[in-house]
């Protein structure tokens, strides 16, 4: 009986290759055009808090009832119209905080893979690409953390290395699950 981590991995390896596809992509444009991809994702992120923040206000505003349940739709709807004009008339402010963001994800994210590769040491021998991918995330996440204000001037380079090489071991731990079928059946 196979493992469940190796089994989820085996069955799922197509996930790890566009996963490692993107990965790969989006480091590449971070690297070459760091300033328009962060750019990019300020404003978007703006546009989009901006309009969820108007939908819900609306919403609210077209449901109010007696019973105010209805204010649980227009307080986070206000908050999402201020958020959205304060992300797009402020990137800077927005690239800060998308740092911290980064930073408890990449913190997050590389917990969770040592636990993963942790798990999988015990189905697959010798398995060491989600050790890595998770040591590496806490490496960012931590000098992410630690040097905000240098980090900000280097975020997107940072990302983009980072996301290189997530994607390039993302793309070997697909071709090696897809080669576990024989070892785990």
């Amino acid at each position: 009986m196979p493992g469940i981590l190796a089994s989820l991995y085996q069955r799922t390896w197509w996930s790890l290759l566009a996963r490692g596809i993107a990965a790969i992509v989006f480091g590449i444009l971070a690297l070459f055009w760091p300033d328009r991809v962060l750019d990019t994702l300020i404003t978007i992120l703006g546009i989009f808090v901006l309009i969820v923040g108007i939908v819900f206000t609306i919403s609210a505003l077209a449901n109010r009832s007696p019973d105010r349940h209805w204010i649980r739709y227009l307080i986070p709807g206000i908050i999402g119209i201020v958020v959205g004009i304060v992300t797009i008339a402020w990137p800077a402010v927005t690239a800060v905080f998308l740092i911290y963001l980064i930073a408890i994800w990449a913190l997050i994210h590389g917990i969770g893979e040592i636990h993963a590769a942790l798990r999988l040491r015990k189905d697959i021998a010798g398995e060491y690409v989600p050790l890595i991918i998770g040591i590496a995330s806490i490496v960012i996440g931590v000098i992410l953390l630690l040097a905000p204000l240098m980090a900000g001037a280097m975020i997107m380079w940072l990302v983009g290395l980072f996301m290189l090489v997530l994607g390039i071991l993302w793309l070997i731990m697909a071709l090696r699950a897809r080669k576990w079928q024989n070892l785990v059946e």
